[in-house]
């Protein structure tokens, strides 16, 4: 009996978690009539919201649409949408809007290059035409087309040193950005793929935006092209700290000294930095997707996002292939450095293996560099101005022998950015430099500009401005025995001083360069860049014993 009773006991438990589990599913799965009714309303609002935005954009010549789509506020029908697709999951036309519309707005003026620096290219490839690719459709910035894909996963090599080349002034700037991607781009970006995969196996599926503009199952895949990679470029940009309490002499110091937390990985960066490696994998694996879907159809189909050049589908393979094996394993990068005249000054080649940067990932990265102690000093913001001041000078005889009607040029230049002054007439196939020329050389009005120009300088230097640039240019014709008129505008570049701030000061703890090459704890950084020396990744972060 107490057998029985037992068996009966853990029947009814068994039943009651089987019946527990089957209400938790239904639950999860069921959707009411009246949700769904509420949420095809939502989605019909959505649908002619959207429509409305949707018109100019179509209409717009392609150089211009995505200027049009930064002007759109999108955010009425991405919420709508949203709303509805909680209602109802399996409402189709909310999952595409949730996701169609997170795709327009991450590829909104998402553009890091201010908050970075010059030194970062990390968003251009949102700005680069592919002037390859089908000219049918648009690509709003998104990589939905090889050269795209190219250039967003290139994103991925280029981020771990415009991180380490953070402009200092720029942090607060980027912090926001960081809690604007942790709070609200990351979460869109889920959502989004989210609602487009419950469409995945519906490849009939399509969405029609206006008058024969259709959105179907293939731009479906490469708007999850687009937005795995987005992904994970904003993983690696949540992976980090880089936040400072204060920015006052004690707030740098305190923050930037070793030991800090800043420059360190958060509690979840390192699950971030592998994450975001599998995105931007996935992100390949779903363009060799739409690649395979456009080589299948028979005839071909215009689509309104896809943009790869059908005509060499068999290389966007092998770039695919390539970019994969960029992120898997070390490859050759070939460099190249400019001179002033746009010369190749330095050319050569390094071994990079990005995936470490992601995969192994350092853990502080103020531990790569030699010790140091920290302090500050003041530092400075600048407004350019430019100026343009008239001059005019006038001498009543000119007598040069054999110079009647005579092209005369004059060209002076002054910079003390480089403490450089040049000074030249030209008069026909004559050039004299004033810097050298004798006061019986040149006519009386030349040297009377030469020595205003002089004046100006003066006005210009100073510690109230800094770096000018003057320059004066003119030319005309010398008549001999005439009146030379000298008649033009000085023009002045300079930087003004508009306001200072508290800037970090770092000190080596090094006595010698010797030592402080030796110091470096792991030029190869974690095997990202297996042949690195210490002077190699000095360079490369633009770090410098003085």
């Amino acid at each position: 009996m107490k057998t029985t009773t037992l068996r009966l006991v853990l029947l009814i438990c068994v039943s009651l978690l089987f019946l527990t589990n089957c209400e938790d599913i239904l639950d999860e799965s069921d959707v009411s009539p009246e949700d769904s009714a509420a949420a095809s309303a939502l989605t019909a609002d959505a649908n002619a919201s959207l429509l409305l935005l949707m018109g100019d954009l179509l209409s717009a010549d392609p150089d211009s649409a995505h200027m049009i789509l930064n002007s759109l506020d999108l955010n009425d029908p991405h919420n709508f949408y949203a709303q509805a697709h909680e209602l109802d999951w399996r409402n189709q036309d909310a999952n595409f809007g949730l996701g169609f519309t997170s795709v327009l707005i991450l590829s909104q003026n998402t553009d890091l290059s201010s908050t970075y620096g010059t030194n970062a290219k990390v968003f251009e490839p949102f700005r680069t035409e592919d002037e390859s690719s089908n000219t049918v459709g648009y690509g709003f910035g998104l990589p939905l087309s090889t050269n795209r894909v190219n250039g967003m996963i290139a994103s991925y090599f280029e981020f771990p040193l415009a991180s380490a080349r953070i402009n200092f002034e720029h942090i607060g700037a980027f912090n926001a950005f960081q809690t604007n991607v942790v709070d609200n781009f990351l979460p869109m970006i889920d959502a989004g793929l989210s609602a487009l995969d419950s469409l995945d196996n519906d490849p009939a599926y399509v969405f029609n935006l206006g008058t024969g503009v259709q959105v179907a199952h293939i731009d479906i895949i490469a708007m999850e092209s687009s937005l795995f990679a987005i992904q994970g470029i904003f993983k690696s940009l949540a992976a980090y700290n880089y936040e400072l309490d204060t920015q006052d002499a004690a707030g740098i110091i305190a923050g930037l000294s070793l030991g800090s937390s800043f420059g360190t990985l958060n509690v979840d960066g390192a699950s971030l930095l592998s994450e975001a490696h599998a995105s931007a994998l996935t992100s390949i694996e779903r363009a060799e997707t739409v690649i395979g879907m456009l080589e299948a159809e028979t005839p071909e189909i215009d689509h309104f996002f896809v943009q790869f050049n059908r005509d060499a589908l068999s290389q966007a393979h092998a770039d695919l292939d390539g970019l994969n094996g960029a992120l898997s394993g070390t490859i050759m990068v070939e460099y190249g450095y400019s001179d002033e005249r746009g010369d190749i000054a330095i050319d050569g080649s390094a071994s990079i293996n990005i995936s470490q940067y992601y995969l192994n990932s350092v853990t502080d990265f103020k531990t790569l560099l030699p010790l140091y102690s920290m302090s500050t000093t003041t530092d400075y913001n600048y407004n350019q101005v430019t100026l343009n001041e008239q001059i005019n000078f006038e001498e009543t005889t000119v007598t040069l022998t054999g110079l009647n009607n005579t092209p005369i040029a004059i060209n002076i230049q002054y910079s003390e950015s480089n403490g450089d002054t040049s000074a030249t007439v030209s008069l026909g196939f004559l050039t004299f430099n004033l810097l050298t020329a004798t006061q019986s050389d040149l006519p009386v009005a030349i040297w009377d500009l030469w020595a205003e120009f002089l004046v100006t300088v003066g006005d210009y230097s100073g510690e109230l401005f800094n770096y000018p640039e003057i320059s004066f240019q003119w030319s005309g014709f010398i008549t001999t025995g005439s009146s030379l008129t000298i008649d033009g505008n000085i023009a002045v570049d300079y930087l003004e001083r508009t306001s200072s701030y508290t800037a970090p000061d770092i000190q080596w703890t090094a006595s010698s360069y010797g030592e402080w090459l030796a110091a470096w704890g792991d030029p190869t950084v974690q095997g990202m860049f297996p042949d690195f020396l210490a002077e190699d990744l000095a360079y490369l972060l633009g770090i410098t014993w003085e």
